[in-house]
């Protein structure tokens, strides 16, 4: 008796090193193909199996995970994807043991009919927040029995902590994508206005620079015809006053001649003041 005791304390210890290791190198794990080859490594010596298949269903979702070897693959399913085994037992939680196994459980990874007397194994494992079912195929050569099934159960809380996390991460990179995304966009859209604002502020600074000009020459022109103007101006108003103090004659003999000479003077003038505007006017007209 103490001989047996000492064997199943042995067995029970082998077994929660192996586990151990496998827990460990499952925790260090960063992608799926780094769990396939834990796997692969370590889960051999504390169960038997050729494939391992998590359906995991949260918030209506699910996921399917599944491990052939050091294969693990996983995609996304809708309720009516599942076979009836699988709604079955989500419905009623009673598991499955059956040779009735579906072809395709493997994703064409495991050749069914090459295996001696396979069986499938399931099980509902209700967790705080989420269900998950867990199917399992081993055959003769690979035999499971119910005193695994607690094994099964420590390995399937690693895989659906790990895969969570992954899934979590990978959630978490898509959209950091699309923020990176939406960045650039704003980033680009932020260059294009300040592109099109300093565009705006070079044509504002011309166009004020020739409105300057403009007002310049205008100046000019205003202060030049003023100047030009104002001497024969003065002068026929003066002669125009000394008519009201001078007789006729001298006004004829005397005034009305540097009148005459004035006006002729005050009309010349005029016109090179008209012929200036409208030549400055010209330019600037054909500048803008």
């Amino acid at each position: 008796m103490s001989s047996i005791q000492n064997n199943v304390s042995q067995l029970y210890r082998i077994t929660y090193e192996a586990y151990s290791k496998f827990a460990n190198g499952i925790n260090g794990c960063t992608s799926f193909p780094e769990i396939g080859k834990v796997v692969e490594k370590h889960l051999k010596y504390i169960l038997n199996f050729h494939v391992i298949k998590l359906l995991i269903e949260k918030d209506n979702i699910l996921f399917e995970y599944s491990l052939c070897g050091s294969d693990i693959w996983f995609k996304q399913k809708k309720l009516e994807d599942l076979s009836q085994e699988e709604l079955n037992l989500a419905k009623t939680g009673i598991p499955i043991r059956t040779s009735n196994i579906p072809k395709d459980i493997a994703d064409g990874r495991l050749d069914i009919s090459k295996l001696k007397n396979p069986q499938l194994w399931a099980w509902l494992f209700n967790k705080d927040d989420h269900k998950m079912i867990v199917s399992l195929v081993a055959d003769e050569n690979r035999v499971f029995t119910s005193r695994d099934i607690e094994i099964l159960k420590l390995a399937a809380d690693c895989f659906d902590a790990k895969f969570k996390e992954l899934n979590l991460k990978r959630e978490l990179a898509k959209k950091n994508r699309i923020l990176e995304g939406a960045l650039t966009t704003i980033q680009d859209q932020n260059a294009e206005i300040s592109k099109i604002n300093k565009n705006q502020k070079k044509i504002i600074r011309k166009r004020t620079e020739e409105i300057l000009k403009k007002n310049e020459k205008l100046l000019k022109i205003s202060v030049l015809n003023a100047h030009n103007v104002k001497e024969p101006l003065s002068r026929i108003q003066g002669i125009i006053d000394l008519f009201d103090i001078m007789d006729d004659q001298s006004c004829r003999e005397e005034l009305l001649p540097r009148l005459k000479s004035s006006v002729d003077e005050m009309d010349v003038i005029v016109r090179e003041v008209i012929e200036m505007a409208s030549k400055e006017l010209i330019e600037l007209k054909a500048k803008e």
